[in-house]
Order: C-alpha cells, then structure tokens, then sequence
C-alpha cells in the first residue's frame, strides 16, 4: 500500500488517530484508499497514477506523500468532530490548491508522464503533453451585442454610433 496508518504520525499521533476512529483499521485504510483516489482523478491527465501509487518506501514521492496525509488526516477529522483542527484545514487546502493547479497544467511535478499512443498500434509512445495549446476564449459582452444590433437595424452605408 503506499500509505499505511502508522506513516501517519508526523500529522497527528497515533492516539488521536485511534481516538477518532475508536481504533478499526478498517476506517483509516478506507479513508487512505479513497484519498488516494481523489489524487489519482486530479493527477490522471498528465501522469502515470498506476505506477505512481504502485511504488512503496523511499521510490515515493516525497511532495505527493506529504499532501497525501494531509488530505487523510483532514478526513479523520472530519469523520468525528463537528470543529474541524485548523492546521489540518489549511493543509488540506494547500494540497487541494495544489492539486488543481497540477490538474489545470500550471505546474509539473517530477513523477512519471502519462504515456499516449500516436502511432495506433496499440501501445502507448509518447508522454502527454503537460502544455496547453489555444488561446483566451473570446467573449461577446453587452456593449458588443448593442453595437452589432444598432448597425444591422441602420442602413448599411453609416457607420454604428458609438456612445463614447
């Protein structure tokens, strides 16, 4: 598994963890098994999740690793008590912001690419592309919509009168 409770105690003690969850392991593995699903939907698109979460020990990441126990211990917490712990708040938003900044393309991370197929055999060859290609969506406002309005309704010889 690439996080197991006991990893667990440099965010919070091993009887605060056994407090909350009166002790099933059951609960604490299932809250790792979906926070590290809630990564792997953020992480997909540009990078190889099978292999990324398959890795054990030191091949880990140590960035995922931390913001992976941030997100767990966040769902502990919320688990039990109403107040949440505002350490653990904050940190559990700072992986989030991190997370949609990785799954928007805005940074990149050292972890291994997503390979695609370009040549359809079937197999995968390249990485994705992590950069994204296009420009800044146009769009029509207001002011637009009423210069168009008034020019088509005028004869086609004036020119539009603009309110400037």
């Amino acid at each position: 598994m690439y996080l197991t409770k006991e990893e667990l105690k440099t965010v919070a003690t091993k009887e605060v963890i056994d407090l909350i969850t009166q002790g099933d392991e059951q609960i604490v593995t299932e809250i790792i098994a979906e926070s590290i699903d809630l990564m792997a939907s953020y992480l997909y698109k540009y990078y190889d999740t099978e292999a990324i979460f398959a890795k054990e020990g030191d091949e880990r990441s140590k960035i995922l690793l931390k913001y992976l126990k941030d997100i767990v211990i966040h769902e502990i917490y919320i688990r039990r008590t109403k107040t949440l712990n505002q350490v653990a708040k904050l940190r559990y938003d700072e992986a989030m912001l991190w997370l949609e900044k990785i799954a928007k393309g805005e940074i990149e991370v050292a972890l291994p690419k997503r390979l695609k197929d370009t040549d359809g055999d079937g197999t995968p060859d390249t990485p994705t592309p992590f950069m994204k290609l296009g420009g800044r969506k146009t769009y029509k406002n207001h002011w637009w919509l009423c210069l168009t309005t008034t020019y088509k309704n005028s004869d086609k010889s004036s020119k539009p009168s603009r309110a400037w």
